[in-house]
C-alpha cells in the first residue's frame, strides 16, 4: 500500500512517465487476491472489513495512477510505460481512428461505412459467464446458442451477451472478446 501511494504521488509530482517496476499491475493483483481471500474467510468481522476497505484503497489509488501513466504514455509516447498500458493506449488510439473514420464517411457521403459496421458488429462475439441458468436463445447473428447453466462459459454474439449482462444472467469474461 505505502509504495503505491508513493508510486501514485511521483507520477502526480511528474510531467514526464517514470519509470515503474514491470510487475506492478500483477504485484498488486496478488495483493488484491491475497486480500479477498482473507475478506471471504473472515467475513464481517473487523478483519474482513480492514481488508475490504484496503481493496477499495488499492483500487482508487490504481485508477488514479493508471490514468495518469496513459495520459501521459498517449502524450508523450514514452518508453517508460508497461506492455499493459501501451496496449490500453493503442486501443485508445484505435477508437480515436474510428471515431475518425465514423466523422469522415458521413462527411464524405459514405453510406455503405456503416452498413459494414453493422455487420462486423453483428458477428462479433464475446465470452460471457452464467450467473442463472438460461434457455435456448436466438443470437443477433441469427444462430441458436444454449441452453446453458449456471456458471457455464459461452461465446456468444456481443448483442445478445449485452442483454445478459443487463439482466444479471451472465457477467463478461474479461480479455476473451473474439470477431469472427
Amino acid at each position: 500500500m505505502e509504495k503505491l501511494r508513493r508510486m501514485l504521488e511521483s507520477e502526480e509530482g511528474s510531467e514526464t512517465l517514470n519509470p515503474v517496476q514491470r510487475d506492478t499491475y500483477v504485484r498488486l493483483a496478488r495483493y488484491t487476491q491475497k486480500l479477498r481471500v482473507t475478506m471471504d474467510s473472515n467475513g464481517e468481522d473487523i478483519s474482513g472489513r480492514l481488508c475490504r476497505k484496503q481493496v477499495w484503497l488499492i483500487e482508487a489509488m490504481t485508477r488514479r495512477l493508471l490514468q495518469l501513466r496513459l495520459e501521459k504514455a498517449q502524450r508523450t509516447h514514452s518508453k517508460n510505460s508497461l506492455p499493459e498500458e501501451e496496449a490500453i493506449v493503442n486501443s485508445r488510439i484505435e477508437a480515436l481512428k474510428n471515431q475518425e473514420r465514423f466523422v469522415r464517411a458521413v462527411v464524405d457521403g459514405h453510406p455503405s461505412f456503416f452498413s459494414l459496421a453493422q455487420k462486423k458488429h453483428v458477428k462479433r462475439t464475446v465470452t460471457v459467464r452464467l450467473l442463472k441458468p438460461v434457455g435456448e436463445i436466438m443470437g443477433t447473428d441469427l444462430r441458436r446458442y444454449g441452453p446453458f447453466d449456471v456458471h457455464d462459459v459461452a461465446r456468444v454474439p456481443a448483442g445478445n451477451a449485452e442483454l445478459m449482462v443487463e439482466n444479471s444472467e451472465a457477467v463478461l469474461v474479461q480479455g476473451a472478446g473474439h470477431q469472427e
